[in-house]
This record gives structure tokens, C-alpha cells and sequence, in this order.
């Protein structure tokens, strides 16, 4: 049994409508410029901004990766950095689904597995599209 995957693109809404903002004023000011000089100077500060927003999305997905192998349930964060947390398969007490309201607009959750040797979930899948689905794919591997 194998499953991979990573964070949903639409879980970072705020970043997107951010960048949409600045894409909004890029084009407001490339319209809006009549002369040569000024536009070369005000769309690389407006454009400067867009890219490094597209960066921040690109690090977070990439970032993390949610996997479930060789009886292992594992989650991954960190390019340069690692920080790893998992479970054993066999070990899992219960698989939880969080959603809030606009995640569930959005169709996005988290899922969190336990394990009997602590109260709180060890290893956790967030942002992840159509969570219940997952839980359920998830679960028939399992048993």
C-alpha cells in the first residue's frame, strides 16, 4: 500500500487574493502609463511583489508531503530543514477530519491520526482537497 500526496494550491487562498491584488494594480498601472519611463519604473516594484508571493505558494507546497508506506503513516516539512513526524499503521487509534467552514467551502480539511500512546493526533495531513475522501482511500488500505 502507498499514498502520496501534499497540500492542497487553494488551501493558501489569502497569498492567491493577495497576488491578485498586485496583478490588479500591475495592469491598473501599465494602463494607466502613457510614457516609456515611468512604466520601467513602477512595474518591476509592482511585479517584484507578485513574484515573490508565487515563490511563498510554490516553498509551501512543495514543502510538505504526506505519505503512507510500508506500514509507516509520515509527514514531511522542510526543503532544507526536515521535520518528520510519523505512526505506524498497526499503531493507529483513530483517523479525525477537521474542517472549518470555509474549508469545507473550499473543500479542504486536515486529517489527524492517533495512536494509543498519546492524546493528541502525531501525525497530521493538512490542507489536504476532498479530506473525506482521502479518509476513506486511507482507511480501506488499512484494513
Amino acid at each position: 500500500m502507498q499514498y502520496v500526496t501534499r497540500p492542497a494550491l487553494r488551501k493558501q487562498w489569502g497569498v492567491w487574493l493577495i497576488c491578485l491584488a498586485f496583478l490588479g494594480l500591475l495592469a491598473l498601472s501599465a494602463r494607466d502609463t502613457a510614457s516609456v519611463p515611468e512604466s520601467f519604473f513602477v512595474l518591476p516594484w509592482l511585479g517584484l511583489p507578485v513574484a515573490a508571493l508565487l515563490l511563498i505558494i510554490a516553498y509551501r507546497h512543495f514543502s510538505w508531503r504526506f505519505t503512507i508506506q510500508n506500514g509507516v503513516i509520515e509527514s514531511r516539512r522542510g526543503i532544507v530543514a526536515r521535520e518528520v513526524r510519523s505512526v505506524r499503521v498497526e499503531d493507529v487509534r483513530s483517523i479525525n477530519v477537521k474542517q472549518s467552514v470555509l474549508q469545507r467551502i473550499l473543500n479542504l480539511g486536515d486529517i489527524e491520526f492517533s495512536s494509543a500512546a498519546s492524546d493528541a493526533a502525531e501525525v497530521v495531513f493538512e490542507g489536504i482537497s476532498r479530506p473525506l475522501k482521502v479518509k476513506e482511500k486511507i482507511q480501506s488500505m488499512m484494513g
